[in-house]
């Protein structure tokens, strides 16, 4: 079930790149024609080990769809978790969203620990539920943009000020000196 939001790109991240990791090749296509939907002037790559989107990280991705449980095409495989450490600690901004089928609380629980964005179980609401994900990523973006805009507006308000303050001093120190003589 596929739900359109809007026909345009949504805008999240100053990155143009999202990951989606999943060891079934199935899955990985599905996601990928659904969140090129919404995020159309990205570059979506997938991967069916997490060892494999670890070598790409250097792109800086803006978003990680990531799955839990990363041993069906081999036992040995990173799990879920462990590339989730691995991405947030060379990049720390990336919205990583876990899938898994597992519908347990302590696993989701156990991925926002990590660091995870939010934690999607794989079912009938998991097209909406990641529509609503992708959403909240959009809204977050947009805050820390105007809280980014509004911090460079303070700064040139208080260097406004203080040269301000520097000229009043002059003038007054100048002021002081034509009356002393």
């Amino acid at each position: 079930m596929f739900i359109n939001l809007n026909a345009t790109a949504m805008k999240t991240t100053e990155n143009n790149q999202i990951f989606l990791v999943d060891d079934d090749k199935m899955f990985l296509a599905t996601m990928k024609l659904y969140v090129n939907q919404f995020f159309r002037n990205y570059n979506i790559t997938t991967f069916t080990t997490g060892e494999d989107c670890l070598k790409f990280l250097y792109k800086k991705p803006g978003i990680v769809f990531l799955d839990y449980l990363l041993n069906g095409v081999s036992p040995k495989a990173m799990d879920g978790i462990k590339v989730l450490n691995e991405i947030k600690k060379t990049n720390p901004d990336t919205n990583v969203i876990m899938f898994s089928a597992q519908d347990h609380i302590d696993v989701a629980i156990d991925t926002m620990k990590h660091g995870a964005f939010d934690y999607i179980v794989k079912n009938d609401k998991m097209f909406l539920r990641t529509q609503n994900v992708m959403k909240n990523i959009t809204h977050n973006f947009s805050l820390k943009q105007d809280m980014n805009s509004y911090r460079q507006k303070m700064v040139l308000l208080a260097v406004i000020i203080f040269v301000i303050l520097g000229i009043l001093v002059y003038l007054k120190v100048f002021h002081q000196e034509l009356l002393n003589g």
